[in-house]
């Protein structure tokens, strides 16, 4: 009897391995991959039913205090409650019902992962590292299958959206997701930690392995990073560009702090001491090879990671557009454009890439010119919208949907805070911006001690916050899981040894 029991519980942990590592990658396929009564299904929304009765089967094992230490629970609920509340406001209530039912299951997609992510790190890495792996190699096929003629199912010319339903969430997706990587590069972190098994060390543990990223595993990881660089790079989402900066940015931050700032108080001594006992080291190596070397050598990796990447995407014509330029017209509002001059007639006009070659053979120039980027009229015409929205329900908002109902489902507000305002009220605003800010904190506390969480937090939601102020990935999958993600990193007392 004791032997069935203990073979049950195996196949248990088991079957949930699978579940966590399959729905991780089902997180890298946004498109509906089939419909039922007209609504789009997606992989994650299967991964949502395997995941929910894996929940339940806990929930009567273990009781609801184990339950309600899960942080997105709370947000989830809160969010729920006060998108309830919009709906009582929304001019097309059922469709509004719809998007509560998918938030829903995003709530419960994202509390399966947050109380699982400690346990089963492994599978949540193997899952994160095949999802970007597969869509970077993919997005690059679909640039060179559009210069070859070849079918490249991209939504927009020359921008591959990989498995999303367009490139900026594609954009997202990587930007995001390389964070826990660009960590491992700057702290000689091996994937080891990353990767162990039931998560029993903390990730700034002392490891007894130190890994360059010039040779063996170290090596892997930074090709795995430049390949999946080189693929947010070429989908020209701006806003994930800058999100990325601001990872690498802080992490290179998190570096000074370690070797210049922590090494001067005196707090630090008793921890130096004990590190030479153990490694026999120089006094300027003992803080662990994770740390003191890090300023020099992540500076030199980040910059080698996005001058490889430019390289190679010139060298072997990844990209259409003027990659520089499009990074240029992030702060100067202006971008270069393709155009179309008749010889005869001296008469322009503005052209798409894939026409090029077309016009080109019917004996007209190809120029390019300089005009006002248009992006960026046309986010502030959606910012301007959802204000308006907003103003007529300032408390409760209209309902989730709202600013697709209002723009006849062409687009959104663009904006996750100002979707959430318009959408559940100033609850739902005050909501997400209370949990980030909370990742902030906490990120801040870790400064003190655990440097490695410190950078994924901080790095990490910076990152998060960039991409969202002209994203709104409420119905993003992934951005769940990453919420949960950083709350479990940013939880110092499940870090530290028993």
């Amino acid at each position: 009897m004791k032997l069935e029991i203990w073979h049950m519980k195996y196949q248990m942990i088991k079957f949930k391995k699978i579940i966590i590592f399959l729905s991780v990658l089902s997180l890298a396929f946004e498109l509906d991959v089939f419909q039922i009564a007209g609504s789009g299904i997606k992989l994650w929304m299967l991964a949502v039913i395997a995941s929910g009765l894996i929940l339940l089967w806990d929930l009567y094992k273990k009781g609801f205090t184990w339950l309600k230490q899960s942080k997105i629970l709370w947000l989830g609920a809160g969010l729920v409650f006060f998108s309830g509340l919009g709906i009582l406001n929304s001019p097309q209530k059922v469709f509004s019902a719809k998007q509560l039912i998918i938030l829903i299951a995003l709530v419960i997609l994202g509390v399966f992962l947050e109380l699982n992510i400690k346990k089963y790190r492994r599978f949540v890495y193997f899952g994160l590292i095949a999802g970007i792996l597969i869509n970077s190699l993919y997005a690059i096929y679909q640039n060179v299958a559009f210069n070859f003629g070849w079918p490249n199912f991209e939504i927009m010319a020359a921008r591959p959206n990989g498995f999303f339903p367009e490139p900026d969430w594609l954009g997202i997706y990587l930007a995001l997701g390389l964070a826990p990587f660009l960590v491992s590069l700057s702290f000689n972190l091996p994937l080891s930690p990353l990767l162990a098994k039931e998560g029993k060390k903390s990730l700034s543990s002392p490891y007894k392995e130190e890994v360059s990223p010039w040779r063996g595993r170290g090596l892997l990881i930074y090709i795995f990073t430049l390949l999946a660089l080189t693929a947010l790079t070429i989908t020209v989402a701006r806003a994930s560009w800058l999100a990325l900066i601001a990872e690498m940015g802080i992490i290179l931050l998190t570096s000074v702090y370690f070797t210049f700032v922590i090494p001067s108080k005196s707090a630090l001594v008793g921890r130096v001491e004990k590190s030479l006992k153990q490694t026999k080291r120089d006094p300027s190596t003992a803080l662990g090879m994770t740390i003191k070397p890090g300023l020099f050598k992540t500076t030199l990796i980040f910059i080698s990671l996005v001058l490889i990447s430019l390289i190679a995407i010139n060298l072997f014509h990844l990209s259409r557009f003027n990659i520089p330029d499009r990074f240029r017209s992030i702060f100067f509002r202006e971008h270069v454009i393709t155009v179309a001059e008749n010889p005869a007639t001296g008469e322009s006009l503005k052209i798409n890439l894939e026409e090029i070659e077309q016009y080109r053979a019917q004996g007209y120039r190809i120029k390019e010119n300089y005009v006002g980027d248009e992006n960026v009229a046309s986010r502030e015409e959606k910012f301007t919208g959802a204000w308006e929205i907003i103003r007529q329900h300032f408390v409760l908002g209209s309902g989730l949907g709202i600013t697709l109902i209002a723009t006849n489902y062409e687009h959104n507000a663009n904006n996750l805070f100002l979707e959430w305002w318009a959408s559940a009220g100033i609850g739902g605003l005050l909501m997400i911006a209370g949990i980030l800010l909370y990742l902030l904190g906490k990120g801040l506390l870790l400064l003190k001690t655990k440097p490695v969480e410190a950078a994924l937090v901080l790095a990490g939601t910076a990152g998060f916050i960039i991409v969202n102020l002209f994203n709104a990935s409420i119905f993003l999958a992934f951005a769940w899981f990453y919420l949960a993600w950083l709350l479990v990193n940013s939880n110092i007392e499940y870090q530290k040894s028993k």
